[in-house]
């Protein structure tokens, strides 16, 4: 009769302990804010000079530190190793290209959009989709399967969402595409344009010509099955040059724009096929509207009630927003840079619009909060990294495009990101509870890109690499990018003599039998040549200053992992202005190794080396010291009482208590 009170009383002890364990995790909260970009030497100094008020008071009473990135130190590696809680390695993502090894035919390195397909009378028979190359199950999915309520808001590279059981909410960033399948084709409407229509980087260029105070344009939108042309909607413009002023009117919709305003979000339709009709939203700025009209739109992106690619999970969640905010923006490159780049838009509409795409996901993430059900929340920014790109040119004296005036003007333009940054901060620490944990992250840190590498030519000139029909290795070149023709299939390369080559920001493959189509490189040789080409590349030199490009290298030999057949052999390290030149990147070999960086986007991190090129890292208490990328999502779930999955690579950063003994 004892015994049986006893086991009555302890299963009593155990239910209640249960219960008090549930009530508590109920109390508990993770909220997890990322900003791309955020360099923490710069992080710091502002603080030090009580620039960020709110960082600094989580410096003080919590956590900050340099925070671990991925190698490389890329968006798509870093946001992936985040995401996943994985390496490399396991999850898959090294680069915004990956190759074919069979044909050297490069792609895009996260993912693409697969095409629709029709009947023969143009029926939809399936959807299109976006393809995720990514391995392995983001740390929220994980933590939904175990009950937890999750809300994750504009991380970037986690697209398409996640299915997620209900309760749980997800939107999609950087990398859901526009409805071209691009990362983001804008257009711009000038009379200065010699064409009528002309593509350029990142763009099309459609001519205006006006007869009298009108003229029209086509623009183009997405392809028909039926005969792979693009389809076409027609547009107005009205100009008043007096008054400087345009009327923009498409498909029963106008604007009237003064100079410098821009529109509010004007919704499109392309019908695909008589029965297929794909629906889109865009918005324009008026840049000029006197002596001369021109026009920026931004890319036709997908429609929030109606996508042609759902972006958001549950899917029906992107036309909640835009129900309860109105339109809004859907592209995941949320910054324009290549307008920026092609002078189609101004540094200040740039900005104007960097700050009106923070404000708008700052109010989406408070009104979240404020809405509450949940239990986990993560919300990225991309803004910062992206006024980081164009905008680093007024940092660096050495930069080519540097000018004392425009340091004057745009010199701080990084510094204003960091105080919205830290002012989301605060507005966020504001609505916290007593039980939540709050951590913040960015993916990486940043340095100048004022010279560029071309890798392709280095190792041509150092003779592993041979140019198709040009044996001379002093002399040989290739200004075609891809390393092979898209439509021939033929290679630019002899790949019969050449034992490596480069493709992407930073990664070098070596023409392996076996693994490449053409391959003549030895497994057994692979060790003993990936050595002597880190050792040769260490040692390069830029021959104006005499500094070494290279911080670190990093080679693959013998991978293990569940996607290593995307494992560059080799991973450049560059250190601080130094980075791959662009057409090597994308597999040319231009004639000089080194070059001036003349673009714009003129800070970079993609390719520079892992230790010099850490992200940031708050916390709203102390937790262990050292962390990474992959920690974080664990940290969370942990928290949380929640099992981490057991592919996950990273650790709790929270510290494990010890049982007290008893004697």
């Amino acid at each position: 009769m004892k015994s049986g009170r006893m086991f009555f009383w302890g299963l009593t002890t155990l239910v209640l302990l249960a219960l008090t364990t549930a009530n508590a995790a109920q109390d508990k909260r993770a909220i997890i804010l990322g900003f791309d970009g955020i360099e923490p030497t710069i992080a710091s100094a502002m603080m030090d000079k009580g620039e960020l008020p709110n960082l600094a008071k989580l410096r003080e009473s919590g956590q900050f530190e340099p925070l671990q990135s991925s190698n490389p130190p890329q968006s798509p590696t870093a946001w992936s190793d985040f995401a996943t809680c994985r390496a490399p390695l396991n999850h898959g993502i090294y680069d915004f290209l990956r190759r074919d090894p069979k044909t050297y035919i490069p792609s895009p390195g996260f993912g693409s959009v697969k095409q629709p397909s029709f009947t023969p009378d143009g029926i939809l028979q399936k959807a299109p989709q976006f393809v995720n190359y990514r391995q392995g199950d983001t740390f929220w999915k994980v933590g939904s399967a175990q009950g937890l309520r999750v809300k994750a808001l504009g991380i970037p590279f986690a697209y398409p969402a996640d299915a997620l059981p209900e309760g749980s909410s997800e939107l999609c960033g950087l990398d859901v595409r526009d409805i071209r399948g691009t990362q983001s084709t804008y257009f711009a409407f000038s009379e200065d344009f010699s064409a009528k229509e002309e593509d350029v980087a990142g763009g099309v260029h459609l001519q205006l010509a006006f007869t009298g105070n009108t003229a029209t344009a086509e623009v183009p939108g997405l392809r028909s099955p039926k005969d792979r042309q693009l389809v076409r909607v027609p547009m107005s413009f009205e100009v008043d040059r007096a008054a400087k002023t345009v009327k923009i009117s498409v498909q029963g919709q106008s604007a009237a724009l003064k100079e410098g305003a821009w529109s509010p979000w004007l919704e499109w339709s392309f019908a695909v096929t008589p029965q297929y009709t794909v629906r889109a939203i865009s918005r324009f700025h008026c840049m000029e509207a006197g002596t001369k009209v021109r026009i920026y739109m931004t890319c036709l992106q997908y429609h929030p009630r109606e996508p042609m690619i759902p972006f958001s999970a549950p899917p029906a969640y992107s036309g909640e927003l835009a129900d309860r905010y109105g339109l809004f923006k859907t592209i995941g490159w949320t910054c324009d840079t290549k307008a920026l780049e092609k002078d189609d838009m101004t540094e200040d509409m740039f900005l104007e619009d960097a700050r009106q795409t923070m404000a708008w996901y700052e109010h989406l993430t408070l009104d979240e909060i404020d809405r509450g059900n949940f239990d986990l929340l993560a919300a990225g920014w991309t803004e910062p990294d992206r006024v980081s790109h164009m905008f680093w040119r007024f940092r660096d004296p050495k930069h080519p495009l540097y000018t004392e005036e425009g340091a004057k003007k745009y010199g701080r333009v990084v510094e204003d990101t960091y105080i919205t940054m830290d002012r989301i901060v605060g507005e966020v620490t504001q609505r916290l509870k007593p039980g939540d944990l709050l951590m913040i992250l960015s993916d990486h840190g940043f340095h100048s890109f004022h010279t560029g590498f071309s890798v392709n030519t280095w190792l041509i000139r150092n003779g592993y690499l041979v140019v198709k029909g040009q044996p001379d290795q002093a002399t040989a070149v290739n200004d075609n990018k891809y390393l092979v023709d898209f439509k021939s299939g033929d290679s630019y390369y002899d790949w019969s003599k050449s034992k490596a080559y480069g493709l992407g920001l930073g990664m070098i493959f070596l023409n392996l039998q076996g693994r490449e189509g053409q391959g003549i490189v030895a497994p057994a040789e692979a060790p003993a040549l990936l050595a002597n080409l880190r050792t040769q590349l260490l040692a390069v030199t830029e021959p104006k200053s005499g500094e070494k490009i290279f911080e670190e290298i990093a080679t693959n030999v013998n991978p293990q992992g569940a996607a290593t057949l995307e494992a560059p052999d080799i991973q450049l390290g560059y250190a601080d202005g130094y980075q791959t030149d662009k057409n090597s990147a994308a597999g040319a070999a231009p004639k000089d190794l080194f070059s001036p960086n003349d673009s714009k986007w003129s800070g970079e991190h993609a390719s520079s080396g892992q230790a010099i090129t850490p992200g940031i890292f708050f916390s709203n208490r102390k937790l262990r010291t050292k962390p990474g990328l992959r920690d974080l999502g664990v940290t969370a779930l942990d928290y949380l009482g929640a099992k981490p999955d057991a592919a996950f690579e990273g650790a709790t950063l929270l510290e494990k208590q010890t049982p007290a003994t008893t004697k």
